[in-house]
Protein backbone atom coordinates (compact mmCIF):
# COMPACT_ATOMS: atom_id res chain seq x y z
CA UNK A 1 0.00 0.00 0.00
CA UNK A 2 1.20 3.41 -0.80
CA UNK A 3 1.41 6.19 1.61
CA UNK A 4 -0.54 8.98 0.60
CA UNK A 5 1.04 12.29 1.28
CA UNK A 6 -0.67 15.35 3.35
CA UNK A 7 -1.89 17.43 0.29
CA UNK A 8 -3.66 14.22 -0.92
CA UNK A 9 -5.09 13.22 2.48
CA UNK A 10 -6.18 16.76 2.93
CA UNK A 11 -7.75 17.21 -0.68
CA UNK A 12 -9.60 13.93 -0.13
CA UNK A 13 -11.40 15.22 3.32
CA UNK A 14 -9.27 13.05 5.74
CA UNK A 15 -7.19 15.57 7.04
CA UNK A 16 -9.64 18.48 7.99
CA UNK A 17 -8.11 20.48 10.67
CA UNK A 18 -4.42 21.08 9.42
CA UNK A 19 -2.60 24.00 10.31
CA UNK A 20 -2.89 27.20 8.25
CA UNK A 21 0.87 26.77 6.89
CA UNK A 22 -0.80 23.70 5.24
CA UNK A 23 -4.16 24.67 4.48
CA UNK A 24 -1.94 27.83 2.70
CA UNK A 25 -0.24 25.23 0.90
CA UNK A 26 -3.05 23.58 -0.52
CA UNK A 27 -5.02 27.14 -1.71
CA UNK A 28 -1.42 27.86 -3.13
CA UNK A 29 -1.08 24.76 -4.90
CA UNK A 30 -5.11 25.13 -6.11
CA UNK A 31 -4.70 28.60 -7.61
CA UNK A 32 -1.15 27.79 -9.33
CA UNK A 33 -0.64 27.37 -12.80
CA UNK A 34 1.66 24.09 -13.88
CA UNK A 35 5.21 25.46 -13.34
CA UNK A 36 4.84 26.89 -10.46
CA UNK A 37 2.49 23.65 -8.59
CA UNK A 38 5.98 21.88 -10.05
CA UNK A 39 7.70 24.44 -8.43
CA UNK A 40 5.43 23.68 -4.78
CA UNK A 41 5.86 19.95 -5.00
CA UNK A 42 9.55 20.70 -5.48
CA UNK A 43 9.97 22.73 -2.64
CA UNK A 44 7.39 20.93 0.25
CA UNK A 45 8.38 16.77 -0.93
CA UNK A 46 7.05 16.14 3.21
CA UNK A 47 3.74 18.03 2.14
CA UNK A 48 3.15 16.68 -1.38
CA UNK A 49 5.21 13.70 -1.82
CA UNK A 50 7.30 13.36 -4.50
CA UNK A 51 4.64 13.31 -7.11
CA UNK A 52 0.93 14.49 -7.79
CA UNK A 53 -0.33 12.37 -10.01
CA UNK A 54 -4.34 13.06 -9.69
CA UNK A 55 -2.81 16.31 -11.36
CA UNK A 56 -0.57 15.15 -13.27
CA UNK A 57 2.58 16.59 -11.76
CA UNK A 58 5.85 13.95 -11.15
CA UNK A 59 8.68 14.93 -10.61
CA UNK A 60 11.77 13.27 -11.58
CA UNK A 61 14.70 12.11 -8.41
CA UNK A 62 17.92 13.58 -9.29
CA UNK A 63 20.30 10.70 -9.49
CA UNK A 64 24.13 11.22 -8.65
CA UNK A 65 26.44 10.48 -11.04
Amino acid sequence: MEKESIFMQMHRGKRPFEGSFNQGLQRLFYLADNTNSIKLVRAFPEFFGNEVPEFGIFIEEKTER
